[in-house]
């Protein structure tokens, strides 16, 4: 078990990332409700309300309250558009 815990060590290390998860390369602990936590993983998705297309995606480690900006900058980016309106 020492030498398992000693290459998730330094898998840390390595990647810069404060956790790791050894069942999803992806998934982190993640605040659900409250204090409830889960390992899990968080996809956003911005889609175009025109042709119903997917304009952005990411694969967060974090919250939905934190995901907004990223993803719409990125959606607002990739449709080269001045200003546009995100409902969320």
């Amino acid at each position: 078990n020492k030498i398992k815990y000693e290459l998730l060590e330094e898998q840390l290390k390595t990647s810069g990332e404060p956790q790791v998860s050894t069942t999803d390369c992806d998934a982190r602990a993640l605040l659900v409700q409250g204090q409830v936590v889960e390992v899990s993983y968080n996809i956003q998705a911005a889609v175009d309300d025109k042709h119903n297309l997917v304009v952005a995606t990411h694969t967060i480690n974090r919250n939905d309250k934190n995901a907004l900006s990223a993803i719409a900058l990125e959606a607002k980016e990739n449709l080269n558009l001045e200003t546009f309106t995100a409902l969320v």
